[in-house]
């Protein structure tokens, strides 16, 4: 039998065409989208020991002033663990308060603390009528807002006497200070 080269011809071509038209299909669609986002642990991607940080307004003034014995920040959700945090919040005309706790979280973006174990707050003033303190286990602070608040019980120290409550919305900046649920009190006699 002769070899004819003819055949052969239409074979090779008959082969290639039905590879390229198996192929082309796949190389015309677009890539694969992943079905899975890729996650970042949550590991801390850079800590800071006895750290000291003040927050100025556009003015040049102070707006608050953290410190703590320790922070870890976390690149996944831009979180930060605090040991030992003390928060200053600064009032234009009025007395700052103090807050500080065992340890904390810092919110994404910074905008908000969320103070938790042994929670305590104060208002310092020269004025003993004026000062006041707050008891709590958790409270969130807003420090730009100069606002906390917490759905934990509560306990307020004043002057006038002591208040306890579950739950509590407090503006630092119009000095309002709102129990939420369960409030009692023991308050001294003029």
């Amino acid at each position: 039998m002769p070899f004819r080269l003819d055949k052969w011809l239409v074979v090779v071509l008959v082969a290639a065409l039905s590879t390229l038209s198996w192929w082309l299909p796949l190389e015309q669609r677009p890539a694969p989208a992943l079905s899975h986002a890729i996650q970042l642990e949550h590991v801390v991607d850079y800590s800071l020991t006895d750290f000291d940080l003040t927050a100025m307004s556009a003015a040049g003034r102070p707006r608050y002033h953290l410190q703590a014995a320790s922070l870890r920040h976390y690149a996944d959700d831009d979180t930060a663990d605090l040991t030992a945090p003390r928060l200053k919040i600064f009032r234009k005309e009025l007395s700052p308060w103090w807050v500080q706790s065992k340890r904390a979280v810092v919110a994404s973006g910074g905008t908000a603390v969320v103070l938790q174990d042994d929670v305590q707050a104060r208002r310092l003033t020269e004025v003993p009528a004026d000062k006041l303190e707050l008891f709590t286990s958790v409270l969130k602070v807003i420090p730009d807002r100069q606002y906390a608040e917490t759905a934990a019980p509560v306990r307020l120290i004043s002057a006038q006497g002591v208040t306890r409550g579950v739950g509590l919305e407090a503006d630092f900046k119009a000095q309002q200070y709102r129990l939420l649920a369960q409030v009692s009190g023991d308050y001294a006699q003029p």
